[in-house]
């Protein structure tokens, strides 16, 4: 009788760490799954008046444009506009470190970063999922000769149209206005570029 016990003991341990294990592995491939289809969607991104925010992290920084639209597509957005000013907030790379790229930038505040700024004139059209530069040149902000500055040098005014990019290959960019009573307007653009 006492061998039976002793058995029957052994078996619920047995089952109790077969169940666990069970469990474990369930619930971790559930996780596992979560965090790939996830890791499929484009970034949500929150813009305000003092910080741009990302549920991810900034490694290739933020460019905002100020825009002057020359016109309206179907969809409410700027469909043909000319960038007359960019500023671009760079990433600090220490040499031989793993870089911790930050998932909030606030615009008045010194960080793991720092800014350029340049007047410009570059006209662009909104073609699908993708902007083209209205000659067809391919036209990118470049750094070298200008100022690093350690806090955004631009401030976001009402009813002004602005386009920010943020190094994210799934990202065309965001059209971002604060309307004449202060609302916060961010329209997200999808490249349709997968992850994989």
């Amino acid at each position: 009788m006492v061998l039976n016990e002793t058995k029957m003991k052994r078996w619920k341990k047995i089952l109790l760490i077969i169940s666990s294990i069970i469990l474990i592995l369930v619930l971790s491939s559930g996780f596992l799954m979560y965090k790939f289809l996830t890791s499929l969607q484009p970034p949500k991104i929150e813009i305000t008046e003092n910080y741009i925010s990302t549920n991810r992290d900034f490694i290739n920084g933020v460019i905002i444009e100020k825009i002057s639209v020359d016109s309206i597509g179907r969809n409410g957005l700027p469909a043909k506009y000319t960038v007359n000013y960019w500023t671009s907030c760079n990433m600090d790379h220490p040499k031989g470190k793993q870089p911790e790229p930050p998932d909030k930038i606030v615009f008045s505040e010194r960080g793991k970063y720092w800014w350029i700024e340049k007047e410009s004139d570059i006209q662009y059209i909104h073609k699908g999922l993708r902007r083209e530069t209205v000659d067809g040149k391919k036209r990118l902000p470049f750094s070298v000769g200008l100022e690093r500055l350690p806090t955004c040098p631009m401030e976001f005014e009402k009813e002004q149209w602005y386009f920010i990019t943020v190094g994210d290959l799934q990202v065309t960019g965001i059209f971002f206005i604060i309307d004449k009573n202060g609302k916060k307007n961010q329209y997200f653009m999808s490249s349709g570029v997968s992850p994989i």
